[in-house]
């Protein structure tokens, strides 16, 4: 996936329309788990050996430990972000963005069934970025399995055709959501 952010697009049959999790998964941490694997992508701009550890964060133990307080970090930060930046939108688009995200909605307490809710989107959010990319990345396990997306298609081998292609279309759909 060329385009970390779309991979939120395969959680959101996870997301009801008006922005409420489905299964009591917590939208923000399915989306933020969908983004932790590539963290260590990011961090590595500071931090070089950062890069080494992608490898973990792809896996099912990365999944299921390292990912999840990744995914806490990113949707605390983007909690704390998401009503500056609705606000920075032009007032005629402000309204469904808001609903969706549910901008000025009183914050909740921690209960402990919340830890166990948040814990699962973010295992949920991670693993969907895990599959994704085993069919969209050299020498996974996806590839392996589906030997044909080795082939070249124009030049390309298909699992970077997928990657890029799917990166597209997942961007268009998250699109489609929120606007």
């Amino acid at each position: 996936m060329p385009f970390t952010l779309s991979h939120a697009a395969a959680v959101l049959p996870a997301v009801r329309g008006d922005g409420a999790g489905r299964w009591r998964l917590v939208p923000v941490v399915l989306v933020a788990g969908s983004f932790a694997p590539d963290a260590t992508f990011y961090a590595a701009n500071a931090l070089p050996p950062a890069m080494e550890f992608g490898t973990f964060t792809h896996s099912l133990p990365g999944v299921v430990t390292v990912d999840v307080p990744t995914a806490w970090l990113l949707a605390w930060l983007w909690l704390l972000a998401r009503e500056p930046l609705v606000a920075l939108l032009p007032r005629s688009v402000q309204g469904r963005p808001a609903a969706l995200l549910r901008c000025g909605a009183p914050r909740a307490r921690v209960e402990p069934s919340s830890v166990a809710r948040w814990y699962l989107s973010a295992v949920a959010g991670a693993l969907t970025h895990v599959v994704w990319d085993a069919f969209t990345h050299h020498d996974r396990w996806g590839v392996r399995v589906f030997p044909v997306l080795d082939h070249r298609i124009g030049g390309a081998p298909g699992y970077r055709c997928l990657q890029y292609g799917g990166s597209a279309v997942a961007a268009v759909a998250i699109t489609g959501f929120v606007v």
